[in-house]
């Protein structure tokens, strides 16, 4: 009997041992989870901007959301708060006879481009790219309307820049 009474001890002590581990493990995910960052964006530009004589930095001022306050509705650059792979994703509404091309930044180089060329039986058109990157911390990603080119945008964000931290 005795020894039966060892072995079950034994036993709560392991289960014990194993609970209070997964108990540390928990809390080690938990305060994980609070460090890390969160980083978002979306945004508008609720103007039709263009056509102009050069190239210039879109600028969304309809924010939809900005958790971590990475992206500035004052010039329209992004700013990684941290080293991390990000994904942006940007739309080009067109409405009239004006060509539009639209350009993702990464400092000043070029990364992904939309492109239309209108034509007189066009009307409106819209198109759309994305990409992943891996930025440093303070890297500016943002967007450029090519020179005499336009895009639409109204009430209803045809035009869009959006961003995200994947993983840190």
């Amino acid at each position: 009997m005795e020894a039966t009474l060892t072995a079950s001890e034994r036993q709560v002590k392991e289960q014990k041992e194993l609970l209070l581990s997964l108990r540390a493990t928990v809390e080690e995910l938990k305060r994980e989870n609070r460090e890390r960052p969160k980083v978002a964006f979306s945004a508008s530009l609720s103007e039709t901007k263009g056509p102009y004589s050069t190239d210039i930095t879109l600028v969304y001022k309809h924010v939809f959301t900005n958790t971590g306050n990475a992206y500035s509705p004052v010039t329209g650059i992004f700013k990684a708060p941290v080293r991390g792979i990000y994904y942006f994703r940007f739309t080009a509404f067109g409405y009239t006879s004006k060509h539009r091309r639209v350009s993702l930044y990464k400092g000043g180089q070029l990364m992904v481009t939309v492109t239309d060329i209108s034509t007189p039986h066009d009307g409106e058109d819209s198109g759309s790219n994305g990409v992943t990157l891996q930025l440093e911390k303070g890297e500016e990603v943002y967007t450029r309307l090519k020179a005499e080119h336009q895009v639409y945008d109204d009430g209803a964000h045809h035009t869009t820049f959006t961003g995200f931290l994947i993983s840190a």
